[in-house]
């Protein structure tokens, strides 16, 4: 049996393996519109992870899906823009 957070953490990743991540994201917002606190809800994903696990899950994350380069352009141009 998985901990909340792995299980939330499994169902996350099928859905962003199948919709990416911006429709992960529309999809759970169309789901949970007015459904709760989000502070809270990051909370129930997040508390029973050390921070060596998030950290693990985010270099994973970004190794599996790296910014495009014209992502890229435009960060760096915001950046520079903000100088």
């Amino acid at each position: 049996m998985y901990t909340i957070s792995k299980l939330r953490m499994i169902g996350l990743e099928a859905l962003e393996q199948k919709l990416g991540a911006v429709d992960t994201e529309r999809f759970l917002v169309s789901m949970m519109r007015n459904a709760g606190d989000y502070t809270t809800s990051r909370r129930q994903v997040f508390d029973d992870l050390s921070i060596e696990e998030i950290r693990r899950y985010t270099s994973e994350y970004c190794g599996d899906h790296p910014i495009s380069e014209e992502a890229r352009k435009r960060s760096d141009a915001y950046k520079a823009s903000r100088q």
